[in-house]
């Protein structure tokens, strides 16, 4: 008994330039390179924090994306992009890497709308007066009502995306 398997050349060409194709791609998470500058100092202050300011460390994008169901999720869309260029199919290689990326933006909301600890003190909260640390005069801050940190305007919360890049 023979077993005959033939494979159409042009199928060949096709499934070496999305191989090509793969090995190039890579998804960029969290803000994008179109991100405000301000959203970017924003996000380096909650990442950082700014002890003079009395503003905790509020760690993200790293801890969001650790978590191990957003893990999953981004493995499951390069896993598509890895299945689609053996097949030979280059629109399904970006629809995996977009899956992907959109996993990890979903998975960055899911954190931040768990909430992030330390929450707001009760001078964010309620607003107050406080002695500015320059001038050494009091100054009064208006409070922001809720105790979720990264609430204020949603701005940078809707900022977050992803990136394909060939």
């Amino acid at each position: 008994m023979n077993v005959e398997y033939s494979v159409d050349r042009k199928q060949i060409e096709n499934m070496e330039r999305t191989q090509e194709m793969l090995a190039r791609m890579h998804v960029e998470i969290g803000l994008p390179e179109s991100a405000s500058a301000r959203n970017r100092f924003l996000l380096a202050l909650h990442e950082r924090g700014a002890p003079g300011a009395h503003i905790p460390p509020r760690p993200v994008v790293r801890p969001a994306l650790n978590d191990a169901e957003t893990q999953s999720a981004i493995q499951d869309g390069l896993l598509a992009a890895c299945k689609a260029s053996a097949e030979g199919d280059p629109d399904g290689v970006t629809a995996g890497f977009e899956q992907a990326g959109q996993a990890g933006v979903d998975g960055i909301h899911a954190y931040i709308d768990s909430g992030i600890e330390p929450g707001n003190a009760p001078l964010t909260i309620h607003g107050g007066w406080i002695r500015n640390f320059v001038s050494k005069r009091p100054v009064h801050v208006e409070g922001k009502g809720f105790d979720k940190p990264m609430y204020a305007t949603g701005e940078l919360y809707r900022s977050f995306g992803f990136e394909v890049k060939k």
